[in-house]
């Protein structure tokens, strides 16, 4: 199941906004030799709202950072998600008792 995703990220000295999909890929099977996760971008926006996604796509070396800190973007916002609701569980748990 892919996910959206908007995260900010900084290259080289610069905050930039990436939108797009998640896709989490999936384990091998008999039917299919499965797939890797990856991250397909929509937008890499500036600080003044430009999108320099095209420009982005034209160097690869450049995509391909922006793709692996948009994934590692994500995956810390997911990480921090379910830290926070652990934090919220247990503090339901003690009010409760």
């Amino acid at each position: 199941m892919s996910h959206p995703i908007h995260h900010y990220i900084e290259l080289s000295g610069v905050k930039l906004e990436v939108i797009g999909t998640y896709y989490p890929g999936e384990d091998a099977s008999m039917d299919s030799p499965g797939e890797e996760e990856s991250i397909e971008i929509i937008s890499v926006l500036t600080p003044k709202g430009d999108d320099i996604g095209a420009m982005v796509a034209w160097f690869e070396d450049v995509q391909e950072h922006v793709e692996q800190a948009a994934m590692e973007a994500f995956k810390d916002g997911r990480i921090w998600q379910a830290c926070e609701a652990a934090i919220a569980r247990r503090e339901m748990a003690q009010e409760e008792a």
